[in-house]
Formats: structure tokens, C-alpha cells, sequence
């Protein structure tokens, strides 16, 4: 999964307007607006919860560029993905942006590799099951001080 090229179809998830995700769901890594401002990701969310949600997920800014894939948490932590960027290029259209990590998915029954918020949707210019490439990067590591 890090540093190698993924691909496969997309589809987009999160914001107020979703309505693939109950009103009240939250997010696979956040439950409450305390971790998510512990874990120093407000720049993913709306200043304020919409009207009728409690849920994290319908939170979310759509207007910012996160995905959420299936993670490998034994190759890369949860605490990682936090500092982890994504590079996310539509082959089909040659663009491509920078998205952050903010939860699992999309459910493999889908046959999906990525969910993208409807922002990075616009921006790459695809629509739903179109094609993606994801390269990820992970945080570098200090190195340790003997």
C-alpha cells in the first residue's frame, strides 16, 4: 500500500448532503468533535454541525480533498494515516491533488479502492466507479537520538 501506485474506482462520501451515511454517524476514527480537535483535523470539518446530523461524517467540509480507503492498519497506524497524505490522479483526466486520510472504506462489496469527498470529486473532474490512481505517503519518522 505506501509508496506503491493503487488503483481502482471511486466514489465520494461526507458533508451535509450525504445521504449514503445516517444523520447521525460518525466517522471510523472519530466519534466525537473532542477527538477530532485532540487529533488536530478541524481543517476537515465544517465549523459548525449541520442542521438535523449529529454525525462526524455529514461534518465534514465536502469542499476538502479527504479520502477514506481500507487501510492496512498493520502496515501503517492510525496515528500515521493522521500525518499521511495521498496523492489522487485521474488517469482519465490527468489531474491530479493532494487528499487526506479520514476514515475506513468504502465497504468491500463495493469493489471500490476509495471514497473521495465531492470537492476532490469536482476537482479531478470524475464522477462515481470512474478510475483513480492513489499513491500514499506517510509521515517521515525522526530519527531517534542515541
Amino acid at each position: 500500500m505506501i509508496g506503491e501506485i493503487l488503483c481502482g474506482s471511486c466514489s465520494h462520501f461526507g458533508g451535509p448532503d450525504d445521504e449514503g451515511v445516517s444523520s447521525s454517524e460518525d466517522l471510523a476514527w472519530w466519534e466525537t468533535w473532542e477527538q477530532v480537535v485532540e487529533d488536530e483535523a478541524e481543517g476537515l470539518f465544517l465549523d459548525e454541525q449541520p442542521p438535523n446530523t449529529t454525525g462526524l461524517a455529514r461534518r465534514l467540509d465536502p469542499n476538502e480533498f479527504y479520502i477514506a480507503m481500507r487501510w492496512d492498519y498493520d502496515e501503517i497506524s492510525k496515528e500515521d494515516l493522521l500525518r499521511t497524505i495521498c496523492l489522487v490522479r485521474s488517469p482519465d483526466t490527468s489531474r491530479s491533488f493532494w487528499a487526506r486520510p479520514c476514515d475506513w472504506g468504502p465497504h468491500s462489496d463495493t469493489g471500490r479502492i476509495c471514497d473521495i469527498s465531492p470537492g476532490l470529486m469536482q476537482a479531478l473532474n470524475v464522477e462515481t466507479d470512474d478510475e483513480l490512481e492513489i499513491v500514499v505517503i506517510p509521515p517521515k519518522r525522526e530519527k531517534e537520538v542515541a
